[in-house]
């Protein structure tokens, strides 16, 4: 008898815990589960630095070219700015999000990318600025330049 309530204890966390998991797995397919998924925008995914829950965004069909809120404190202190994704990843110093969009269709224009290298040089990161001085080493003049965080927000 000792033997068999022994066997109950033991088992009765891996019944719960099982039974957990399955709760969770089935959540997970229905959107749901034990955490809520995040209610970011694609941009504030990037500056976050969460590649995961960008990539779930833009496989959901989020534009990884359109400019969206980032809250205060994420980019900014004390404001909130519209920036498009790519800018948030210069912006956060995050070469492997600049990347991650760049393979999952962000693009740049001329201008954009100009903006971009402004942007960069006042967040020096080595890593952002070789990406983007892969895709134009000419001069840079950002005269006139208005950069992502000082724009006004629309």
């Amino acid at each position: 008898m000792v033997r068999h309530s022994g066997l109950a204890v033991v088992s009765l966390p891996c019944i719960v815990l099982a039974a957990l998991s399955a709760w969770w797995t089935i959540g997970r397919a229905a959107g749901d589960g034990l955490w809520p998924p995040d209610t970011v925008t694609l941009a504030e995914a990037v500056a976050t630095r969460n590649n995961a829950e960008a990539l779930r965004l833009i496989a959901r069909g989020a534009d990884p070219n359109r400019r969206e809120r980032v809250r205060g404190g994420l980019l900014v202190d004390g404001r909130d700015v519209v920036v498009s994704p790519l800018e948030a990843a210069v912006g956060a110093q995050r070469a492997e999000a600049l990347r991650m969009l760049l393979a999952n269709g962000a693009t740049l224009d001329d201008h954009e990318l100009r903006v971009l290298r402004c942007y960069e040089r006042t967040r020096a990161d080595s890593g952002v600025r070789e990406i983007l001085e892969s895709r134009d080493r000419g001069p840079l003049d950002c005269s006139g330049v208005t950069l992502p965080i000082d724009r006004a927000p629309s």
